[in-house]
């Protein structure tokens, strides 16, 4: 999620005992202790993510996207309803409270207000988290609660008047109430639930950070969705073909954020390193629930410029370039970390525009992973307390739920791109498997698609019709290079090179680029100016609009060789090519 300023309120204490119950003694799951581990620690970033997978009985689906997070004591939500039929299929019903490079609409002069129950030992123990609009007194809006201390079960509830349909601008009702009694324990990632995309382990220092995912048992409830008619569409969810994933992210301050990042971050500087960032961040991660009692965490993690970094050798010099960390919840309950896990990418996904970063975003070109297979050999795994467990072979296609050009973006090219639902297929210990994952898949490969070690191009897993003992063995090892050379370094050219579009003047221009360049303009409005990208090795043109006002786009975003075309409309003006600093 994107920071906001937000207002947390914490209750007196007499409504703390309403909300808390009674005590309990706490459950240990790893490292980790529930309920204690649940609820907001204060000291850090707490993100309390995921999202359900309905089919309801009229047969309709629909993906149900949510954020809860915590910013040192600072509130911020976002929710979304994605159809994957009907009249909003390709677009999403985004919820008043939530950014706008999302999708989302402006917010109120008057910000929502974030209630965040607070851990008490035997006052206050429950997760508890409502988001309220002070514009309508104080009406509750959304909510993720824990509904009792005797089972794991959580409530999820969107009452939206207002929600967005985006990007057509529409507003429209929408409520959902859901139900989700957890499977137990919780998926730990790395076996414990301590853990930091590896990041510790790298520098050797003691981390407190921790991430685990909670897929559901069952989920009941109900969505309703007004039309573009103004009914009121009423769904009630079919609970055995529903699931909801539960992700709790943790980042300890100051070891991780901002230490280990800047340490591992520290890794990619050299000289032309900031010139050529077009966004992302290192990591695509995979939430899956196999809908048979297994879970699956995959993080690929890529600094693309560690090969290159200057004073990597200084502060990181066991930084990897690329790597892939995994856990799998066994239907057994057991986490185990897998080492060796298999992973594809089998295509990626162009988009033009904004490129998230860490809180922030920038314009740019992103080439997203899109497709993957998954899949693990199978054998003796040992696990993080020293015993040894059977973990069955899969083979895992991960399909999203939409095509490429969905969600639909508006003309400021903002729209939710980042995270992305998939129906999951293929075979697990022999059997079919079915399941649905949430990700968050936010590598840009734009320039490194040649080293980008789990491209494959290559197909999904057959699915088999029945148990068969006797399949083959799925794929294992890395296609590519975890640890790939640096790159030549050419020394450094500050020719410019390139042309200048503007309106009233010149207001169509193009060049053929003998080096990397990227773009400057301003325009008054959406779509002022435009700038088509071919190259003779590349099937499909790359079109750069302008989202009006005053816009950079870094170098790269043209390559020697492209063939480049500038427009400008009245009032215009966009400049492509190396001015001098793309060297």
């Amino acid at each position: 999620m994107r920071s906001r300023t937000r207002v947390v309120i914490a209750a007196a204490l007499a409504a703390l005992v309403l909300w808390g119950g009674l005590a309990r003694a706490d459950v240990q799951y790893g490292a980790l202790s529930f309920p204690r581990d649940e609820n907001q620690h204060g000291d850090g970033l707490d993100y309390w993510w995921g999202s359900a997978s309905v089919v309801t009985e009229s047969g309709n689906r629909y993906t149900v996207p949510f954020a809860f997070d915590d910013f040192y004591g600072v509130g911020g939500t976002g929710h979304q309803v994605f159809p994957l039929q009907g009249p909003y299929a390709g677009q999403g019903v985004m919820t008043m409270d939530g950014p706008a490079e999302w999708g989302h609409p402006e917010q109120p002069l008057v910000p929502f207000v974030e209630k965040i129950n607070p851990y008490v030992p035997g006052v206050s123990e429950r997760l508890d988290y409502r988001t309220l609009d002070p514009n309508e007194g104080m009406k509750e809006i959304g909510r993720l609660e824990r509904t009792t201390l005797e089972h794991e079960t959580y409530r999820f509830r969107i009452d939206d008047d207002k929600a967005k349909v985006h990007p057509s601008g529409q507003r429209v009702k929408v409520t959902v109430d859901l139900l989700a009694d957890m499977q137990s324990p919780p998926l730990l990632a790395g076996g414990t639930g301590v853990w930091w995309y590896g990041i510790p382990q790298t520098f050797n220092y003691p981390s407190r950070s921790f991430q685990y995912m909670q897929a559901a048992r069952t989920v009941t409830g109900t969505l309703d969705l007004q039309q573009p008619d103004g009914a009121m569409l009423h769904e009630v969810v079919v609970p055995d073909k529903s699931t909801f994933i539960l992700v709790h992210e943790y980042d300890a301050t100051p070891e991780d954020l901002p230490a280990g990042l800047a340490l591992a971050e520290s890794a990619q500087l050299h000289l032309r390193y900031a010139q050529y960032y077009e966004g992302g961040m290192p990591w695509e991660l995979l939430f899956a629930d196999l809908r048979n009692g297994a879970q699956l965490m995959v993080a690929v993690l890529a600094f693309h410029d560690a090969k290159n970094g200057t004073v990597k050798p200084v502060t990181a010099p066991d930084q990897p370039t690329y790597r892939v960390l995994a856990t799998l919840r066994l239907a057994t309950g057991e986490s185990v970390p897998l080492d060796g896990i298999h992973v594809e990418h089998l295509s990626y996904r162009h988009s033009v525009g904004l490129v998230p970063t860490f809180f922030v975003q920038t314009h740019g070109v992103w080439e997203q992973a899109w497709d993957y297979r998954v899949s693990y050999g199978g054998g003796p795994v040992r696990t993080a307390d020293g015993r040894t467990v059977d973990v069955p072979p899969f083979d895992l296609g991960f399909e999203p739920q939409w095509g490429k050009d969905a969600p639909a973006l508006d003309d400021k090219g903002q729209g939710l791109r980042q995270r992305v639902p998939y129906d999951v297929a293929g075979s697990y210990g022999g059997c079919p498997a079915h399941g649905f994952a949430w990700s968050e898949t936010i590598i840009n490969w734009r320039g490194h698609e040649s080293q980008d070690p789990w491209f494959t191009g290559g197909a999904p897993p057959a699915v088999p019709d029945a148990c068969d003992p006797s399949l083959p063995p799925p794929p294992s090892g890395t296609f590519g290079n975890l640890a790939p050379p640096p790159d030549p370094q050419a020394p450094p050219d500050v020719s410019p090179g390139g042309c200048s579009a503007y309106n009233p003047g010149a207001d169509t221009c193009e060049y053929d680029a003998a080096s990397a360049g990227g773009i400057g303009g301003y325009s008054n409005a959406p779509g002022g100016w435009t700038v088509t990208i071919t190259n003779p090795g590349v099937p499909d043109a790359i079109v750069v609009k302008s989202f009006g006002g005053s816009e950079l786009y870094a170098c790269g975003t043209i390559h020697p060789g492209d063939h480049v075309v500038a427009h400008a409309e009245p009032g215009a003006w966009v400049s492509p090519g190396n001015p001098g600093i793309c060297f």
